[in-house]
């Protein structure tokens, strides 16, 4: 199409001018977006990541710690806050006087009462088990960060490590999703004989992608590529096929940064906790002998 001005010979055509999308187009466009999205970032990951990370410090918990054969209540203070662990010795009978201790770490919406009577099959096993809490998490006081929980879990293994049931050298890690990044902070301090992470994340860092943000924004990354990268004993990592918060590639990953490791994928979904249905004592005694912490005489298979 030709725009004529006028008319006549000496009349000039005019062409439409059709002007390519740029910033200078339209100034306000580009800023109220960045302006959104920072906005978004800054209450997500800044503000509400706390909450987002740490649900289970609103779990509600008997203020009376709970009671039963064989508990033991300990109050651990630390430069964070004071922290409870509970210790459950072995019950299985062994020909030695110092046994091995298992250091567990939940998931991040749990808290220590839950996991009582989950995690007996180590106790008949002749292992004890410290169940550690974390800040503000149940009666613990002080507040939730990678820092804080840092601390709980170096002052639980010193506590632990000192009793003189326990053996110091055949203390190993087992940790939960986000226990599975408690359990690996305690593997840069102190050391462990081993570690079992299950349906752990390789570090925070992937689910800012997943909030689409960058992940320079969270307080706490877990990094627990590097603390696995770094362990020199060995690492069994067990993910379920079915998880939909951390995909088991995330699992296979991590294990995949410690050249002592073994990968177990299950059929199930995110915790997979289920070792009347699933093979996880066929796993981990196998694992647990190889690396020293039980002998044959303490070790039976089965449920």
């Amino acid at each position: 199409m030709r725009l004529r001005r006028g008319a006549g010979r000496g009349a000039r055509s005019l062409k439409p001018t059709v002007r390519p999308w740029s910033l200078a187009s339209r100034p306000y466009e580009v800023p109220q977006c960045a302006r959104l999205y920072i906005t978004y970032c800054g209450t997500v990951l800044r503000v509400m990541q706390d909450s987002l990370i740490y649900p289970g410090a609103k779990n509600r918990v008997n203020p009376v710690p709970p009671h039963a054969q064989g508990v033991q209540v300990l109050k651990i203070s630390t430069s964070k806050g004071n922290i409870e662990a509970i210790f459950l010795p072995a019950t299985a009978e062994t020909a030695v006087t110092q046994k091995p201790v298992v250091i567990f770490g939940h998931g991040n919406g749990e808290v220590i009462d839950y996991w009582l009577t989950a995690v007996h099959g180590f106790r008949e096993r002749g292992i004890g088990i410290l169940l550690v809490e974390y800040p503000d998490y149940g009666r613990s006081t002080g507040l939730p960060s990678e820092g804080a929980i840092r601390a709980a879990m170096d002052a639980a293994y010193d506590r632990i490590a000192a009793d003189p049931r326990v053996d110091r050298t055949r203390i190993f890690g087992f940790g939960q999703s986000l226990g599975g990044g408690a359990i690996c902070l305690l593997a840069r301090d102190r050391s462990l004989r081993a570690l079992i992470l299950l349906s752990t994340f390789p570090s925070l860092d992937i689910f800012a992608a997943d909030h689409w943000a960058p992940s320079f924004l969270l307080h706490d990354h877990f990094d627990n590529l590097a603390a696995v990268n770094n362990l020199h004993g060995p690492v069994l990592v067990i993910h379920g096929r079915d998880d939909q918060l951390i995909p088991w590639k995330q699992g296979q990953r991590l294990a995949a940064a410690s050249a002592n490791s073994a990968f177990r994928l299950y059929n199930c979904g995110h915790g997979c906790w289920d070792p009347e249905h699933l093979p996880f004592w066929q796993d981990v005694m196998p694992f647990l002998l190889a690396a020293g912490i039980v002998q044959r005489a303490s070790a039976p298979l089965g449920g």
